[in-house]
């Protein structure tokens, strides 16, 4: 769906107009924008070039698809809101123009992901995906399953990146009676975390995980954080979940070790060198293998939870008072 440039609102009285990106906001969110602000210009639009044209003329840029070529050179523009927690994407290709400030998603995605990353953790414990599996090939496999299924209870769950999608999943594992380990740049107290370490202590806490999730944002840092001499310290059969960025795995020792069975399996919402695999990848055909092709930060209230997060940074930005979730341009998060 396509559609022409809108314009919502009067000739603002503050000067300040804000491309919204009609893709990943949606239209009773972007009418709602309109109806506390009335004294700003909102413009939006689904079609690409219509979009790079809005963000041009743009003194705010809110939304998911964040054109980094037309960012650059915008005369106007002061502030980014990505409708993202990881904005490496537009980070990537070059240093941040320092005239404008640069917010991320952070705190919008930790239900959903957490939640998809607990499904994930109950399938393989429960081998439901092969129940699922054989079920399509009507296909008895009760007593593979009986003779191979654990409970999570009392396992231990890594988790890499204490966020709030890190910090959701820690507490959602708590109620279900696993042992939490989290690892973060500053450790310190994490509700539904027994232990919490630093990362420069990362291999000495992978060898004890039935479970490894990375949470993390994709930076210089944390690229290849698990690669395969970490993958060699982690207990054989161990389980990894990945819904940072693909690139925090390195995919060829990802794909030796699920394929030799190293690993017991993985649950990949993203891998790299693309989110969603190409469709001659082995992982497509690998049993011990969930691939959440991108899709566990969407919800039916993303829309509406991002929106709420720019209105209140909007008023801020309007008021003058610093920004929430403001991102360092040389850390990436």
């Amino acid at each position: 769906m396509t559609s022409t440039p809108t314009s919502i609102g009067s000739d603002p009285a503050s000067g300040h107009t804000v491309a919204v990106d009609a893709v990943s906001v949606d239209a009773s969110d972007i009418e709602r924008l309109h109806k506390t602000f009335p004294d700003v210009r909102f413009t939006s639009s689904t079609d690409q070039n219509d979009w790079d044209d809005l963000v041009r003329d743009a003194t705010i840029v809110f939304g998911k698809r964040l054109p980094r070529h037309v960012i650059v050179d915008a005369p106007r523009l002061r502030w980014v809101q990505a409708g993202t927690a990881g904005v490496d994407g537009v980070l990537k290709l070059g240093p941040w123009p320092s005239h404008i400030a640069l917010t991320n998603a952070r705190g919008v995605h930790g239900i959903p992901i957490s939640e998809q990353l607990v499904a994930m953790m109950l399938a393989f414990s429960t081998r439901l995906h092969i129940l699922i599996r054989a079920q399509s090939e009507r296909r008895p496999v009760a007593r593979e399953v009986t003779s191979t299924k654990w409970e999570l209870a009392g396992q231990t769950l890594l988790v890499i990146g204490l966020g709030d999608i890190g910090g959701s999943l820690a507490i959602r594992a708590e109620a279900l009676g696993m042992h939490v380990i989290g690892v973060k740049r500053q450790p310190g107290h994490v509700p539904g975390c027994q232990t919490v370490v630093g990362l420069d202590h990362l291999d000495e806490a992978l060898p004890s995980a039935d479970h490894v999730s990375l949470c993390l944002p994709l930076t210089k840092e944390t690229r290849h954080v698990i690669d395969a001499s970490r993958i060699a310290l982690m207990r054989n059969g161990a389980h990894v979940y990945n819904v940072g960025r693909g690139s925090l795995i390195e995919g060829t020792a990802l794909r030796e070790a699920l394929s030799s069975g190293r690993l017991g399996g993985a649950g990949l919402d993203c891998v790299e060198p693309s989110d969603i695999p190409d469709h001659d990848d082995v992982l497509w055909q690998l049993p011990n293998v969930i691939l959440g092709q991108h899709t566990s930060g969407h919800s039916p209230g993303n829309s509406r939870a991002i929106t709420s997060l720019f209105a209140d940074n909007l008023r801020r930005f309007l008021a003058g008072e610093p920004l929430r979730n403001q991102v360092d341009p040389i850390r990436g998060y």
